[in-house]
């Protein structure tokens, strides 16, 4: 007997997210792991002293973010908003914040402004809730839009417009006045800023004069902590009050708290670690940009896409001739956005990796 009458309506529209790549990876540790945007620096002293203190408090709940003045005051401080802890609420991972804000916000019928490609998430929450992702294309092959792009796309049912900033897996960014723009309409602005280290343009100013816009952030790209799952939200308090009733209470446990507080107290290690991985993307992106038929595109995040339109050689046999030799890259063949056998991207890694990675890639070619 089939249980599939038993499944709710979003069961039914969701589906397993990929991560066979991770369980790759995690057995296989000679892999380097050029493809999920993780920093390939190890934590600071401080933030696995500060997780080793906390082993004997595993038998207390944590604290909850509702009250956890502490770390969102340190977050406020983190991100330009001294004395607004109140703006904040925490979530375990970018993945439940996005979650989070779908619960809070998105009824079935809505529609979701997402530009295209896209992190899979949330067109994939997106089906979960009933509410249907409207693709909002680039205007360019360099993955630029302006501002019809999106304003051609907005109806009477749109409830939120997501902005990556930059985006992944292009890595373009979008301007402030865009962003500007588009709170203009009468929705949700969501500004997903997780790889915003890396462009060095954040737009948390923006917040008070445009209490519709949400900006979420990670501690697993820039901050260098993606197991401990962290991530955050940031809008006018009214907001982040009906996010907090939504979310599940006691999301973001001991362990996770302590290395976000050692971190957030040592902001020059993530200073350091971003100036090197920007150092190695432009390294990166030069290097590409003189091997026949690949073409990188510009990048303001922490990693480099390629285009093998014009290559003798497909994305999936330049990533599969990495892989052979340890280097695993993401591959996006005919992916959502990304038609033909023609993207693959790679992770900025340390400076080691990257001269790997250029020499394989022209030992491949030649």
């Amino acid at each position: 007997m089939s249980m599939e009458k038993y499944c709710s309506k979003a069961a039914k529209a969701g589906e397993v997210y990929y991560l066979a790549h991770i369980h790759d990876e995690w057995n296989n540790p000679e892999v380097r792991r050029l493809n999920a945007n993780e920093i390939l620096y190890p934590p600071c002293q401080e933030v696995r002293d500060a997780i080793s203190a906390q082993l004997e408090h595993l038998n207390y709940y944590p604290e909850d973010a509702s009250t956890d003045v502490e770390l969102r005051s340190k977050l406020a401080d983190y991100v330009g908003l001294p004395g607004k802890a109140d703006w904040f609420t925490i979530g375990n991972g970018s993945m439940e914040v996005i979650d989070m804000l779908y619960k809070a916000f998105i009824d079935p019928g809505d529609e979701i402004l997402i530009a295209m490609p896209e992190y899979s998430p949330y067109a994939r929450r997106s089906k979960m809730f009933l509410a249907k992702a409207v693709d909002v294309m680039p205007i360019d092959d360099d993955f630029n839009y302006d501002v019809n792009a999106y304003q051609s796309k907005v109806t009477d049912k749109t409830k939120m417009i997501v902005v990556s900033r930059p985006n992944n897996p292009d890595g373009h960014i979008v301007s402030r006045e865009l962003v500007e723009e588009l709170c203009k309409n009468d929705c949700i602005v969501v500004v997903d800023e997780a790889y915003v280290e890396f462009s060095q343009d954040p737009i948390e100013d923006m917040l008070e004069a445009h209490p519709n816009m949400i900006i979420t952030h990670t501690f697993s790209k820039a901050m260098g902590l993606a197991a401990v799952r962290l991530g955050f939200a940031i809008a006018n308090p009214e907001l982040i009050g009906f996010i907090n009733q939504i979310r599940m209470p006691t999301n973001v446990n001991v362990l996770a708290r302590a290395a976000a507080i050692a971190l957030l107290d040592n902001p020059q290690y993530i200073a350091e670690n971003t100036a090197k991985i920007i150092a190695d993307r432009q390294f990166l992106y030069d290097a590409v940009k003189e091997m026949p038929g690949l073409r990188p595109i510009p990048s303001h995040s922490n990693f480099v896409m390629i285009d093998c339109k014009d290559c003798k050689h497909t994305a999936t046999e330049i990533n599969k001739y990495l892989r052979e030799h340890n280097y695993a890259t993401r591959l996006f063949a005919n992916s959502r956005g990304l038609p033909g056998d023609r993207f693959f991207r790679i992770t900025i890694g340390t400076h080691e990796d990257m001269v790997a990675v250029i020499d394989l890639m022209k030992e491949y070619l030649a």
